[in-house]
């Protein structure tokens, strides 16, 4: 009781030193002045609806609550737009294509002004055809399939695509561990792992380009080897020497966790774990994974991640007074031992999005809050800056973290904001 007591009174302080340095500059004072305090009616109704389409149960539950968790955090501290109260309304997509069918009609009949959601990519590909013929925008935190939001002026993201992330971990490479000897392994068949070494190649191109550019000489390629496997791929130990042979010292591998922990036990065998960093995918942003790296403390990995900060600490490039907020809030509402995740970050960013976009449009209309919502720019959320291409998606830094001694920590932000390529560009 005590020790929460003083959190408390010392996140309060924090609170207000934050709120000090936001009004201290003019611009950004501004923003929050307009987006939260001013007060002018733009409706005939003083509440509006905002829908949370979400898993409640079934496969994705876990990641729907934390979605979840971050929007009702941010509607708890954030419950009103100049003056019009914002009410949560919520269905259950139960993580199954038959019952999201169903969830989204039912909400859609709730007349949401916005629709926040879905944890699962394929909760939102069914949700897609339904948000359009309705004409309600809505913003997924963390579905990355770039068809959700493709050819559907309705449907926005939080998260980045995985051709983003692929870019980030590109300049990551070349640009922080210069390195110039790199190996990739592709699976066959698989839409995610195409997209995040599409990207990735194409960034690495364009690296080399303009370094060639500046010595005045012709591209060199840093691929030094590439392998295209097959989903039920065994043979790590083959895998691994062919790897060595080329020399390579950072390695794209788009293993899961099990796989992963097999592939590392060959590398650690041939004595290459300082040798190498391996790059992945954000799925290894996870506990399990983690846990499982206990058994490798010296080999070196790189992932993806959507959130900047990690047991407590945050990355100083790219953060801002709403990071700070929320961690001090969120403790506050959920207890200072539950850190948040990325998936309560993109939830409450989605919030935050929706709202600015609602107060841009100076409207409760949908339309007119679509229209904004492709219009934001330097929306300052929890998990970085946002502003939106012609398909939905936010075109910002990719936040990179690796895992030392357990935890996860944030470790690079890049300098570029990367911009989603189109499926016709990643097939």
């Amino acid at each position: 009781m005590i020790r929460n007591k003083r959190f408390k009174a010392a996140s309060a302080v924090l609170l207000l030193l934050l709120l000090a340095v936001v009004l201290s500059g003019c611009t950004t004072f501004d923003n929050f002045k307009k987006t939260y305090i001013d007060k002018k009616v733009v409706g005939d109704t003083n509440t509006i609806n905002i829908g949370i389409y979400e898993p409640g149960s079934g496969e994705f539950k876990e990641q729907g609550e934390e979605e979840i968790r971050g929007i009702e955090l941010a509607n708890s501290i954030y419950g009103n737009v100049n003056g019009i109260k914002i009410n949560l309304v919520r269905v259950d997509n139960q993580s199954d294509i038959n019952s999201a069918k169903t969830a989204i009609q039912n909400l859609i009949k709730m007349k949401p002004t916005v629709i926040i959601g879905s944890a699962g990519e394929a909760n939102s590909m069914v949700a897609s055809p339904y948000i359009e013929k309705a004409k309600i925008p809505a913003i997924t935190p963390s579905a990355a399939n770039p068809l959700i939001t493709e050819n559907n002026k309705y449907y926005f993201r939080a998260s980045i695509t995985e051709s983003q992330r692929g870019a980030g971990l590109a300049e990551y490479a070349y640009s922080v561990l210069n390195s110039r000897k790199i190996a990739t392994i592709s699976i066959r068949n698989d839409s995610s792992n195409t997209a995040l070494l599409k990207g990735f190649n194409s960034k690495l191109s364009e690296l080399e380009t303009a370094a060639a550019g500046d010595a005045q000489s012709e591209p060199t390629s840093s691929i030094v080897y590439k392998e295209d496997i097959n989903i039920d791929f065994a043979g790590y130990k083959k895998l691994v020497k062919k790897i060595k042979k080329s020399g390579a010292d950072v390695v794209f591998i788009p293993f899961g966790t099990e796989k992963a922990d097999l592939f590392f036990k060959t590398v650690e065998k041939e004595k290459l774990e300082g040798n190498i960093t391996f790059v992945g995918n954000s799925t290894w942003n996870d506990y399990d994974f983690t846990r499982m790296m206990k058994k490798h403390p010296n080999i070196k990995v790189v992932f993806p991640s959507d959130s900047v900060f990690s047991a407590g600490k945050t990355t100083t490039k790219s953060i801002t007074a709403e990071t700070q907020r929320f961690l001090i809030e969120y403790a506050n509402k959920y207890g200072d031992d539950n850190e948040p995740t990325s998936n309560a970050a993109l939830g409450y960013d989605s919030y935050l999005i929706a709202i600015n976009a609602i107060n841009k449009a100076n409207s409760t209309k949908p339309d007119d809050i679509r229209k904004a919502l492709s219009k934001l720019s330097d929306v300052r959320g929890v998990t970085g800056v946002f502003s939106f291409d012609k398909d939905g998606n936010p075109v910002k830094s990719v936040n990179l973290s690796t895992i030392k001694k357990g935890n996860i920590i944030s470790l690079y932000v890049t300098n570029d904001t990367t911009v989603a390529q189109t499926m016709e560009k990643i097939k």
